[in-house]
């Protein structure tokens, strides 16, 4: 008669898991995609000089400037607060959590050094 051996519990650090390939894969993409953002609207809005034109009033705007320079933290920080409910639904299905988790840290601090240009993109418009 064969014994079933209860289920190893622990978080299996050291052990390649899907968990964690999945969990690097989206803190990549979601990097990536944060960071193509930021880079795009800086270009977009260094084409404002002060005195707007018709041509780009488009990105030149009070709420236009805000909107690109909130843009990249506001997917940085989605993408980390999913990471972490990933953690969690992981965590309970007791798999390997602590690649998402990982990932949810590492994409808040990428949301903190985003921030930072944020004053530089919507700098002149505070001021008025």
């Amino acid at each position: 008669m064969g014994t079933t051996r209860p289920r190893r519990r622990g978080d299996r650090l050291g052990q390649e898991d899907a968990e964690v390939r999945s969990a690097i894969r989206f803190a990549a993409i979601a990097t990536l995609v944060g960071v193509a953002f930021l880079v795009v609207a800086a270009v977009w809005v260094s084409g404002c000089d002060g005195a707007t034109t018709d041509a780009d009033s488009v990105a030149c705007g009070g709420p236009q400037r805000t909107v690109l320079g909130l843009g990249a933290p506001a997917i940085m920080m989605g993408s980390g607060l999913w990471a972490f409910y990933r953690t969690y639904r992981v965590w309970r299905a007791e798999g390997t959590w602590w690649g998402w988790q990982g990932a949810g840290w590492f994409l808040m601090m990428v949301m903190l050094i985003t921030l930072m240009g944020v004053p530089a993109m919507i700098g002149p418009i505070l001021g008025n």
